[in-house]
């Protein structure tokens, strides 16, 4: 069963772009692609490292500290398919415009 967290209202995601939020003890990037919502654990699967200081072009996440690029809808690394990949939460928007993310399910 899912475990559903409110991170915060849609309207106030960046449009465009990412927000870092807390659902509860995780921290985690909320990526707005396009029209819809991607949520990963704000950790670089590379170094440990908070990938949510990263920039976002499009749908490639780019790690500010060693550069790796990752595209938040696949998880993959972009450059070294072999690496592994970000670990993706799911997430949803509530009829009430409220986003929500499974943490749980990203385990």
């Amino acid at each position: 069963m899912a475990n559903w967290i409110d991170v915060g209202a849609a309207e106030e995601m960046a449009p465009e772009g990412k927000s870092c939020v807390a659902a509860g003890e995780v921290s985690v990037v909320v990526c707005r692609v396009e029209e819809h919502f991607v949520a990963i654990r704000n950790i670089c699967p590379h170094a440990g490292l908070p990938l949510g200081e990263g920039s976002l072009q499009g749908r490639v996440l780019t790690c500010p500290f060693h550069g790796y690029a990752y595209d938040v809808e696949t998880g993959k690394n972009v450059d070294f398919e072999e690496d592994v990949p970000l670990s993706q939460c799911p997430v949803r928007v509530t009829e009430a415009g409220r986003v929500e993310v499974d943490v749980e399910a990203s385990e």
